[in-house]
């Protein structure tokens, strides 16, 4: 796990790179066809025109997403960059963010979690109903289907009794 003092790294205007298994992002395992593999990260960081500490993170991967429409592995790549300002409260992230509608706020932290932090942003960027453009399952959905007896043949048939 890495941790660091978001201000001060900010401050001394660091850089950090790495990598994190999917394995270790229990958040995000439900949400994968496949949790082999990795995500990279990039944090640098600094100060803005206005004395704010800043990082800037960059993830990037392929994550095996479930397809919503045939439940199977659908590969989608990640590449995430953002900007987070930090602020010492809460108050100023909400005035920040009303004058600046683009402006990501965060926290500072004294141990700010990279991990947790790269595992925030996967989140936040994933899609909300990922689905295979031609699902390769399609033939599978089909045999699914023929083997369940269609509900409406029963109303069928009784419509047909009603009629002799």
């Amino acid at each position: 796990m890495t941790v660091i003092h978001s201000a001060e790294f900010a401050q001394e205007g660091r850089e950090l790179k790495g990598s994190i298994p999917l394995t270790q992002l229990s958040r995000l395992s439900d949400l994968l066809a496949d949790a082999s593999g990795e995500v990279f990260w990039h944090i640098e960081s600094g100060v803005d025109k206005l004395q704010r500490p800043w990082l800037y993170l960059e993830v990037k991967g392929t994550l095996q997403l479930i397809c919503q429409r045939c439940l199977l592995g659908a590969p989608w790549q990640l590449h995430s960059e953002t900007v987070l300002t930090q602020f010492v409260t809460e108050e100023q992230i909400d005035e920040a963010e009303a004058l600046d509608e683009d402006l990501d706020g965060i926290l500072i932290d004294p141990e700010l979690d990279i991990e947790a932090l790269v595992e925030d942003e996967i989140l936040l960027t994933l899609p909300v109903a990922l689905s295979h453009d031609v699902c390769g399952g399609d033939d599978a959905l089909a045999k699914l289907a023929s083997d369940k007896p269609n509900p409406f043949a029963a109303l069928a048939q009784l419509k047909t009794r009603k009629a002799e």
